[in-house]
């Protein structure tokens, strides 16, 4: 059986933990803890979350959802050796997230070469069009060729678009 390995990266609430539930076929290993500081929101990922897609018998592909706060980034060497492919997800309207691009695209060492996307999430909830705008500026300054997707990490198909995608782009890779 092939295992290919996918990280989830991003901002602090930029829906890793969330794509990587809605996407598992196992239950989920998550590593939500009420945070001690505001972020924004009540639980924070502090490890590594994990997950599982079972697509045939030939073909397992691993969820790896990292922490989105630098402090916790020595955690990110674990998830980034043997990589098939990265999803950055950045939240809208949100300069600390959109700041994190370029740093996240250096870090996993993306090229047009590596399995990326980048969702756009919390666009449901918080309207403009800015961070696309930006996000495409960054590519462009980096001559990278990637998909870029508003999503809701809430919703089962934005999520599995983004496997459909992955493996879209492997297959036009190699074929």
């Amino acid at each position: 059986m092939q295992n290919k390995k996918i990280a989830f990266v991003g901002s602090v609430s930029s829906g890793k933990t969330t794509l990587i539930r809605n996407l598992s076929t196992i239950e989920v290993i998550d590593t939500d803890v009420e945070s001690s500081i505001d972020i924004g929101k009540e639980m924070t990922t502090v490890g590594i979350d994990f997950g599982v897609i079972v697509t045939d018998e030939d073909l397992k592909i691993s969820l790896y959802g990292v922490p989105g706060q630098r402090k916790f980034s020595f955690m990110w060497d674990f998830v980034k050796d043997g990589l098939w492919a990265v999803v950055i997800l950045v939240k809208n309207n949100c300069t600390e997230s959109i700041n994190e691009i370029n740093y996240l695209l250096d870090y996993f060492e993306v090229t047009n070469d590596v399995p990326c996307l980048i969702g756009i999430t919390h666009s449901d909830q918080i309207k403009g069009d800015t961070t696309s705008k930006r996000v495409n500026q960054i590519l462009n300054s980096r001559d990278l060729k990637l998909p870029v997707y508003s999503i809701n990490a809430t919703l089962k198909v934005n999520a599995e678009l983004i496997i459909r995608t992955l493996i879209a782009m492997e297959d036009a890779k190699h074929g």
